[in-house]
């Protein structure tokens, strides 16, 4: 017999978590010059709202081997209703988000990611944050490997990072069991500390996980450049990004982002 059908409905006020980040696309003002409401939750944490579904139906079955992928349309703004829904069955979930009567995001989560091989970069050398040049062509090549430093995750970090996607704590043990977008979160910071950026926007994710990550392992966070291109006068550089938890891989997938809108080119 074919299995009951899955959906879940969940709604949450988003937080934009980036009004002190570098990247001014999350300061109100900027964000206006850009023809935006107000500064702009980040995609990381939209992600994060829409990670709730698979996590919630599949728990650990997805969270050691699953996969995700999230596709943003469309703006979500601090303190805004964000809506999530999720279809599907025992093995799959379409997902979408929408906010202020809006489709602002689009992606489908699997249970166990299908095969396929994965791209583990190896280390790259991050520069100094005063010698890091400008975003451009010429500075993010294919096959450019980024570096990023090695950190250990704790219970803590992940407790507040889970209350500030609005995420249940449960789920992830009170933070023992790193969320996997406490990990996509770095490559937005391995992107940013390797080049200086301005104003800048993650327009989609595509990920697989590997393993649970656990309070107290090391993790090392890679990423390299596998495509730079210019699309409707921005630029877009695409990364082929994993996470790995005491040496063995947590989470590989593809991360893309607008590093230069047209409105900046445009001056």
């Amino acid at each position: 017999m074919p299995a009951d059908p899955i959906t879940l409905d969940r709604t949450v006020r988003a937080f934009n978590t980036a009004t002190d980040s570098e990247n001014r696309i999350h300061d109100d003002a900027t964000a206006s010059r850009f023809g935006f409401t107000g500064g702009l939750v980040p995609g990381v944490d939209v992600f994060a709202y829409m990670q709730h579904a698979p996590m919630k139906c599949w728990g650990r079955d997805w969270l050691a081997g699953g996969a995700m992928q999230a596709r943003f349309l469309r703006p979500v703004y601090d303190g805004d209703a964000a809506s999530v829904s999720a279809e599907g069955d025992e093995d799959s979930l379409r997902l979408s988000l929408s906010s202020l009567g809006a489709l602002c995001a689009v992606g489908e989560a699997h249970r166990l990611a299908p095969a396929r091989a994965f791209d583990i970069p190896p280390r790259g050398v991050q520069p100094p944050q005063d010698q890091r040049p400008k975003a451009s062509m010429a500075s993010l090549p294919v096959g450019l490997e980024m570096g990023y430093p090695l950190e250990t995750y704790t219970a803590e970090e992940g407790r507040e990072h889970l209350d500030m996607v609005r995420e249940d704590a449960a789920l992830f043990e009170n933070g023992a069991l790193c969320n996997p977008a406490y990990l996509l979160r770095r490559a937005n910071y391995i992107l940013a500390t390797n080049v200086e950026l301005g104003p800048w926007i993650h327009t989609e994710s595509d990920i697989a996980l590997h393993r649970l990550v656990r309070a107290g392992e090391e993790i090392d966070i890679r990423a390299r450049v596998t495509d730079n291109v210019e699309h409707k006068g921005h630029l877009i550089v695409t990364l082929a990004i994993a996470a790995l938890a005491d040496g063995e891989p947590a989470m590989t997938g593809r991360h893309v982002a607008i590093y230069e809108p047209r409105q900046v080119r445009e001056g």
